[in-house]
Order: structure tokens, then sequence, then C-alpha cells
């Protein structure tokens, strides 16, 4: 019934590929649930924060999420950018990695940013980042920079969806995904930018903790 909207050249996995790694993956979701309900409801001394370490785990897992994601940008700026402002023949090879860059970095700035909410402790009041800015802080900064990079990433991510071959049928899909595509080097700049600011303000924050 799906297979129209299954890309032409993937074949489905088996049964006995598809369960375990749906079970490896459920098991993961559960434990990630159940650690930020303790986190809510025990307080956020669950991920060892105190007086000396003010962000507790978090600093540690948004370091290595975000380093894992830095992908995303710097392989969208080589392609979209670099590859089309100077011509370098590696440039043609990354375009077979793009879209699998986005996706680990739209995975990782999303769960960065999940991560955030929960180790803080006040994921509802995530609005005051942008509406009761404190303009000294680097934590506001680097929130500011990771949520409005991940709205980058978010449309960066949508070609991937409106270049299904059942969605391109829809005229108005495929006008918007052909737009969108031939706009991507600005989104990519975009991206680029804040990247650059909030890498800036996570090894900031790094080193004040430690310093």
């Amino acid at each position: 019934m799906d297979l129209a909207l299954i890309p032409n050249g993937v074949q489905r996995c088996s049964l006995k590929t598809f369960v375990p790694w749906m079970l490896l993956w459920l098991i993961l979701l559960t434990w990630g649930l159940l650690s930020a309900f303790l986190c809510f409801y025990k307080g956020l001394n669950q991920t060892n924060m105190n007086h000396y370490f003010a962000f507790g785990l978090w600093i540690v897992f948004d370091l290595s999420l975000i380093a894992l994601g830095a992908g995303a940008f710097f392989t969208g700026l080589l392609t979209h950018i670099i590859g089309k402002v100077f011509i370098y023949p590696f440039v043609d090879d990354l375009k077979a990695i793009i879209n699998a860059a986005v996706v680990i970095g739209f995975i990782c700035y999303s769960t960065a940013i999940a991560m955030l909410g929960v180790d803080i402790g006040q994921p509802l009041r995530g609005w005051f980042i942008f509406w009761h800015a404190n303009v000294h802080s680097m934590l506001t900064e680097f929130s500011f920079c990771i949520t409005a990079y991940l709205g980058v990433l978010t449309i960066e991510y949508l070609p991937l969806i409106l270049s299904n071959r059942k969605l391109n049928e829809i005229r108005e899909f495929n006008i918007f995904g052909s737009n969108l595509h031939h706009t991507m080097a600005v989104f990519a700049a975009a991206g680029t930018f804040l990247s650059f600011f909030h890498q800036r303000s996570l090894g900031g924050m790094f080193g004040v903790l430690f310093g």
C-alpha cells in the first residue's frame, strides 16, 4: 500500500531486522522519557547539578550532539556556497551526503533543545529566551542560536520530504520544493552564521564552568 511512498532503489528490510532496531530505539526512548520524568519530579540534582557544576550532564551531552550536528552546516556551506563560487572537484562528492548531513543535524539539534528544556527545568518558559532575553548570558545566545538554526534545518529538510515522488505529483508542492531548492544557498549562509555564534558560546560556557 505504501510502496509509492518509498524512494526508488530502496528495499524494505525484513521483519527480523526491523524488530531488533525498533526495540533498541524504544528502549532508548523509554530511558529518555523516564530520565525526563525524574528530572521534573525529583529535581535537577538527578543530572548531578549543584552550585559548582551549574549545568550538570547537559553541557557534556550538548557538546557531543552539537559537534555531531555541525556537519550539517559545514557540508551545506561547502555544497551550496563555496561549491558555487569556487570550482573544487570534491564538492560534487559532497552532494551525495548533504541529505544525510541535514537529517543528522536535524536530529542532533532537536535533541539538544529537548535536553535544554529538561536540564534547565523550565520548558514552559522557553519563550523567555526571545522576549525577556538576558543579553549578558552566553546561555541565552546559545539557546537563541540553536533554536533559530533548528528552524533553518527544518527549511533545509523540507525539500527532502517534498522530493517524494508521490508528493511531487502535486503541482503546488513541486513548485514550492523547486523554488526552495534554488534559494537553499541563502539558508545555508544563515545556518553557517548562526552556527558560528552558538559554537563559540558553547565553548565559552564550557570554559567558564571549569575555569
